[in-house]
This record gives C-alpha cells, sequence and structure tokens, in this order.
C-alpha cells in the first residue's frame, strides 16, 4: 500500500495550477493563505499611498488598537474603501471576494495580483451597487449578502495609474 502522504502529493500534482507562477516576481503571494493575501494587499496600499502623500487611516477601537473587522478598510483622503486584493486564477481572471454593499463604506479598491503584473480597479459604492463596476455574483446560492466581482486584467488599470484613478474616485 502506498504511503498516505504520497499518495496526497499524487493528488496535489495533478490537481496544481500554479505553475505559471513559478519564477515569477510575485510567486510568494501563491504560498500564503487567501486572508493573508487580504493583509498583503492592505499592507501594499497603505505603502502605496503613504510613497504617494495620499493620508490614509485604518480603523481602530478607541484604544487605538488597530481593528481587524470594520465596515471599511482604509481611508483614503477622509474616503472609506473597502479593499479587496485577488491573484489572478488559472483562467486569468481576479475574483474580488465578499464584497458587501451592506456595509458602510463609499467606494471599493480592488488589487489584482498577476505573476509579474500588479491592477487595480476603483468604484464608488454606488457604482457598486448598481452595476456600473461590473456583474456582482452571490457568493451563496439564495443569499443576498457577500458577492463576488470578477475582472479581467483588461477591465482593470495598471497599478501605474493609482494615484489618478483613486483621486477620480475622490472626486
Amino acid at each position: 500500500m502506498l504511503d498516505p502522504h504520497d499518495i496526497l502529493r499524487d493528488v496535489l500534482a495533478e490537481h496544481s495550477d500554479h505553475d505559471k507562477w513559478v519564477g515569477t516576481p510575485f510567486e510568494r503571494i501563491k504560498r500564503v493563505s487567501n486572508s493573508t493575501v487580504g493583509d498583503v494587499g492592505q499592507a501594499f496600499v497603505e505603502r502605496l499611498c503613504e510613497e504617494l502623500g495620499f493620508d490614509i487611516e485604518v480603523p481602530r477601537s478607541p484604544d487605538g488598537k488597530r481593528l481587524r473587522q470594520s465596515p471599511w478598510d482604509i481611508s483614503i483622503e477622509d474616503v472609506t474603501f473597502e479593499l479587496k486584493t485577488a491573484t489572478e486564477d488559472i483562467g486569468g481572471s481576479f475574483q474580488f471576494n465578499h464584497l458587501r454593499y451592506h456595509r458602510e463604506y463609499d467606494a471599493v479598491l480592488c488589487i489584482g495580483i498577476a505573476p509579474a503584473d500588479i491592477y487595480m480597479g476603483s468604484w464608488t459604492k454606488a457604482d457598486v451597487a448598481t452595476g456600473a463596476a461590473g456583474k456582482l455574483i452571490s457568493m451563496e446560492k439564495g443569499a443576498n449578502a457577500s458577492y463576488k466581482l470578477i475582472k479581467r486584467p483588461d477591465q482593470l488599470h495598471p497599478i501605474s495609474e493609482f494615484a489618478a484613478r483613486v483621486l477620480n474616485v475622490l472626486a
């Protein structure tokens, strides 16, 4: 009988979908958990905003501790954003999961990480709610609290346009 470890290694080899990431600049993003991908996106946006000279805030408790659960993830120039980060899937799209328009925020900021590129999109909450940002797909059949927004790279903008695109949403 085969060792269960060998069986799992064989199954993993059959189901691996990350070969396109091997040897690429952002390969390490595929080695972190899904929740950590969000943390990476949060830290990236914070540092990018600081580099660009934007005033930012993150949600904090009354005693000053950073909140992990909040209706919004980052405030840029006094506009609150729900921030979503996704890696490019095997089909070449980004799935920005768990968008919720019942929460209080002003806009959505999506960061798409591809093997060698970074993309972004930003939309007002009204754009998201009316479908102008794209079709939302329910994360759970028959439920309407959490959605995903799927975007291809050509439906997003290169990260080099971050400042202009965020300022456009702020206007």
